[in-house]
């Protein structure tokens, strides 16, 4: 009897690749931990900056880490973290674009802050900004890193239920 030829799907990855992934993946959480502490403005710490400065023209004093754009900050890199557990990087790509969505919240309320000044943006944005823009960058990267599903070819065989018997489907 002839086998039909069905594809099969299986997931690869090299060592190499889970090693870069894992790589990337720490060194951009250190980045983004690294960034809430440090100024993202002037006379302002990610860490006392507060969230509503991500979708409101103001960067006033919070006190409460967890209500803070550093608390957010640490909250990704968690979840990156978390992300190396599955060896797709999916989680990772997720929280890799989530860091991007965050500059870019904090860029656009920078810019109208600042009165629509592209130059004067980029002089009061301060190393924290800039450490969780390449952190998102170096996450999103290492999430691309992970296991791929590829398919190939696979012949199945069908038992009959007699011994030593068996045809190919």
């Amino acid at each position: 009897m002839t086998g039909e030829v069905y594809e099969a799907e299986t997931q690869t990855s090299g060592a190499g690749r889970q090693a870069a992934r894992m790589l990337a993946t720490l060194v951009g959480a250190a980045a983004l931990v690294g960034g809430a502490f440090l100024h993202w403005v002037p006379n302002r710490t990610g860490d006392q900056l507060t969230l509503k400065a991500l979708v409101q023209a103001g960067f006033g004093p919070q006190s409460d880490l967890m209500k803070t754009v550093g608390g957010l900050s640490i909250l990704i890199a968690l979840v990156a973290l978390v992300g190396l557990v599955d060896r797709t990087g999916w989680l990772t790509r997720l929280a890799g674009a989530a860091a991007l969505v965050v500059f870019v919240m904090f860029a656009v309320q920078a810019y109208r802050y600042f009165g629509h000044d592209l130059g004067a943006t980029v002089r009061n944005a301060r190393t924290g900004v800039w450490l969780v823009l390449g952190g998102g960058l170096v996450i999103l990267i290492g999430g691309f890193l992970g296991a791929r599903t590829v398919r190939v070819p696979a012949t199945v065989e069908e038992r009959t239920g007699r011994v030593g018997e068996h045809r190919t489907v």
